[in-house]
């Protein structure tokens, strides 16, 4: 547990789940998860094990505080995380509306700055050297290689800033790291503070390094790698260092205030001074990024000399833009979402916490040509990318939120065609990156989405690329039958680099992304029978009743649950995969069997499930030991598989089971927005009662956050609370909150031109 004395901290990544309870989760997750397949008739004598994964948390007292439904910054913060320097750790990430920051595992060194079209201080990866600025110095010596006790950090995430702690030989290091509104510019208060009982005389020093550059009027793949060789020039006047790209117009000015004693060697700035017993001392660190260098000192004066009121300006931002996203008519957001009054801790935080990542996702920079917009994987992998796949599986919440952006986002990738990219970039409007299969099927959902939240049908009239909107949509939903290549009926959507690039064999014809060419069939039908073309309908109706028949009779296991790849020579490749679970029950649930739907439910929780989150492959696929990135294989999962995973399985099983799991599933959100994956328990030890968020190192692999988190929010508007918007049909309720709090509502729910109140099975017009 996180110790709170001042003397040391703790490195325990455990916290209340102590040995004893962890080595029962171990125990359940031997004798569940990793359980084999076993014969659908032996399911039924096998649920008393099984379902020792829904022995759940107790009953809410009617006496329970309701908890807030427009969260504070301090409701929205992280656990107190503490890890030292040689941890297989994450760290935090500060943001604004412009760009963000990485932050190191130190208590005050940064690196990986990305305000588009600039980047300073790069990003790691592999044969590329770590670029860190604002690394701190005790009495000469690095300050991370202090032998233990000294040497743990301890990080909190809010959304405006992020908090590290570290005590070192009797002082403590407090810093608070925030990137300025609306500005190119990180900033950072250091206090300094000697909690001994006696005088000290110390040095202090920070190392400053940059690595500045810029790549203007280009697309951005991921951040550009650090130059190596800018122009230090020492400003004595400033206390500061200006860091001048020799390839591109771009200039960092760093410096801490007040001015150093000295600056060693065109790096380092250095203090010395006394500390009596619990004084303290507080420096401020401010790096600005321009253009050219009088641009950047001058910006660099105006962040030093007005500190305490942009860190101010910084926290009022933040609190208006939370309180702006669960209120109608507000003016940062084209919508809203619903406000959640519950006194479920764990639905709060599914539902809040997956808000944060659309949050953190969120950039209204001025260099993107397509104005406001949500990036998809940061920091390192796309600081200026969109991708469709994962924006899709968060479109309800976005549509909710910012329709007009989800249909910005959608009109340019209908004009850019999306059949050669994965992302598109807002530095250009430029598609990025090899082909990923989803993107038609993405397309449509995201489509879907709002139209039904908006009701703006007229929409579909709009010309785009000489084409209406529902020619564009119809020619996605048709899309698969070019990829018909082997005359089997079924799309062959490629290799791994196509679809998962994690699993080799998921692969050609892929059962989830054609159940998905079910779905977009009928969602087309659906559109066309409204605007008067009942024939074309019904056709395409049956051309997905077909389809559905196909996937069925080639590609399931008969008798295990999971399903099977076509490939071109007609042999097949069986892949225990959860994606093929949830996107089929999804898109395809009236199209099966009793008997197969019993049989996925049992591989879901006798392969898949862990007691705190799931394994994305089976540890008994074929397949398993080929990669280990966790957002694909069975050491984790991405944050949108338990959410997806429980939609689909509320469909089968029984709510209270669901509802079970994904209370200890809720622990990941302890460690801030959910990361682009976390690992099961067995590869990493649970961090507060949580699964562990995915470290970005080899090979496991991720990002700190990806905007797909936002698919616990979705889960619990459409499936827990049940309030499911139809394109014509009003909002269909179907409920599973009783098992969170039965007192749930959902107030200014949004529905084509309407606000909603949903409550206790009713749902009503708000005033």
């Amino acid at each position: 547990m996180v110790s709170r004395s001042r003397k040391r901290l703790s490195i325990s990544r455990t916290d209340s789940l102590d040995r004893r309870n962890f080595l029962k989760l171990g125990i359940s997750t031997a004798a569940t998860s990793l359980a084999p397949s076993l014969p659908v008739k032996g399911v039924a004598a096998e649920n008393k094990a099984r379902d020792r994964l829904s022995k759940v948390s107790p009953i809410i007292s009617s006496k329970a505080t309701e908890l807030p439904p427009i969260p504070t910054l301090e409701d929205l913060a992280s656990d107190r995380l503490v890890h030292r320097l040689t941890d297989y750790f994450n760290p935090p990430v500060a943001q604004n509306e412009w760009g963000c920051v990485q932050l190191s595992k130190s208590v005050s060194a940064i690196q990986s700055i990305s305000f588009p079209p600039f980047t300073c201080c790069g990003a790691p990866s592999p044969g590329v050297n770590f670029t860190l600025t604002c690394d701190l110095f005790l009495n000469g010596r690095v300050l991370v290689s202090y032998p233990r006790p000294a040497g743990e950090v301890a990080y909190t995430w809010y959304p405006h800033r992020v908090l590290r702690e570290s005590e070192v030989e009797g002082i403590e290091f407090r810093t608070e790291t925030f990137a300025a509104s609306r500005k190119r510019a990180v900033l950072e208060s250091i206090r300094v503070r000697n909690t001994g009982g006696e005088s000290r005389r110390i040095s202090v020093g920070f190392d400053l390094r940059a690595g500045v550059t810029s790549l203007p009027g280009k697309p951005w793949m991921r951040n550009p790698d650090p130059e190596d060789d800018n122009q230090v020039t020492v400003d004595e006047s400033r206390g500061c260092l200006v860091f001048e790209s020799r390839h591109h117009p771009a200039v960092s000015v760093q410096g801490i205030s007040p001015p150093p004693d000295r600056i060693e060697q065109r790096e380092r700035v250095v203090y010395k001074f006394s500390l009596g017993p619990g004084e303290s001392r507080t420096f401020h660190y401010v790096n600005v990024i321009a253009e050219d260098p009088p641009a950047a000192r001058a910006a660099y004066e105006e962040s030093q000399a007005n500190f305490d009121r942009l860190a101010a300006e910084n926290e009022a931002v933040f609190t208006q833009l939370v309180k702006s996203a669960f209120t109608p008519g507000n003016g940062e957001f084209s919508g809203h979402l619903p406000q959640l009054v519950t006194r479920s801790r764990e639905l709060w935080k599914l539902y809040y916490r997956g808000f944060t990542n659309l949050l953190f996702c969120r950039r209204v920079s001025p260099d993107s040509v397509y104005g406001p917009t949500y990036l998809t994987v940061l920091p390192y992998v796309g600081p200026t990318r969109t991708f469709l796949w994962d924006t899709a599986l968060t479109a309800l919440s976005l549509a909710l939120l910012d329709p007009q952006v989800l249909r910005v986002l959608l009109e340019v990738w209908l004009a850019s065609g999306m059949h050669d990219h994965n992302s598109t970039d807002y530095l250009t409007g430029k598609g990025l990156g090899a082909w990923y299969a989803a993107n038609d099927f993405a397309i449509l959902r995201c489509a879907d989405y709002y139209l039904r939240v908006t009701g703006d049908f007229t929409w579909l009239d709009k010309r785009i690329e000489s084409r209406s909107v529902v020619d564009h949509l119809t020619d996605h939903a048709l899309y698969w039958k070019t990829l018909d290549t082997s005359g089997h009926g079924l799309a062959d959507y490629g290799e791994s680099q196509n679809l998962m690039e994690v699993v080799s064999t998921w692969s050609h014809e892929v059962p989830a992304l054609n159940a998905g060419n079910v779905y977009g069939m009928r969602f087309v039908a659906s559109l066309l029978e409204r605007r008067g073309q009942a024939a074309r309908a019904a056709h395409l109706r049956f051309e997905a009743e077909a389809l559905a028949e196909n996937i069925n009779r080639r590609l399931y296991v008969n008798g295990k649950g999971w399903w099977r790849c076509g490939q071109p020579d007609g042999s097949f490749n069986e892949v225990r995969t959860a994606y093929d679970m949830l996107s089929i029950l999804d898109c395809m649930y009236n199209d099966l069997a009793e008997k197969q739907k019993k049989e996925m439910s049992y591989f879901f929780w006798s392969e898949l499930a862990t007691p705190l989150w799931m394994h994305a492959l089976s540890p008994y696929d074929v397949d398993a030991d080929w990669r280990l990135r966790a957002d694909g294989t069975w050491t984790g999962a991405s944050s949108p598989e338990p959410p997806l995973s429980a939609k689909a399985l509320y469909k089968i099983d029984s709510s209270k089971k669901v509802a079970a799991w994904l209370k200890r599933v809720s622990g990941a959100a302890n460690q801030g927005p959910f990361g682009q994956a976390h690992t099961v328990e067995s590869v990493f030890p649970p961090e507060h009662n949580g699964a562990y968020k995915c470290p970005p190192d080899f090979p496991y692999g991720n990002d700190w956050c990806e905007i797909d988190g936002g698919t616990f929010t979705d889960l619990v508007i459409d499936t827990i609370v049940g309030a499911n918007p139809t394109l014509f049909d009003g909002i269909q309720l179907k409920s599973h909150v009783d098992d969170f709090d039965p007192e749930t509502k959902f107030l200014n729910l949004h529905y084509q031109g309407k606000n909603y109140a949903v409550r206790k099975g009713r749902i009503e017009p708000m005033a």
